[in-house]
């Protein structure tokens, strides 16, 4: 199943105010201090949203167009000074299955430089 997740961390305040107009609410947080499974301490607070799950690339896009669309439509961005913001794809794959073929359009690519996410695409 492909995954898409928008991870946001940063200051308190900047991410209260991206939190309060969100269009669904996160499915996990942390706290600046609180200690990664890693060991190492988190050196800012943070929260992770759930865009969509979807077999299909084409599906899985058509989803997160449609999220954050919406969080434009509520005037949430993210290129703030205290808040950064990371779109996250995944597609896990069987060992020797082939990787799902992902196609952005340049009015994606657009939409995510204007938010100010970044991208992070992992097989």
């Amino acid at each position: 199943m492909n995954i898409a997740t928008l991870k946001v961390h940063g200051d308190d305040e900047g991410l209260a105010d991206i939190r309060d107009g969100l269009p669904t609410e996160p499915h996990g947080d942390w706290q600046k201090g609180d200690v990664k499974p890693d060991g190492r301490v988190r050196i800012d607070s943070g929260f992770y949203v759930a865009i969509g799950t979807e077999q299909n690339p084409t599906e899985l896009l058509k989803q997160i167009r449609f999220y954050l669309g919406e969080c434009k439509a509520r005037g949430i961005h993210f290129e703030r000074s205290d808040v950064d913001a990371e779109l996250r794809i995944s597609f896990p794959c069987e060992q020797g299955a082939s990787t799902p073929t992902l196609d952005l359009s340049l009015s994606d690519m657009t939409m995510l430089v204007e938010m100010g996410i970044n991208l992070s695409i992992t097989a």
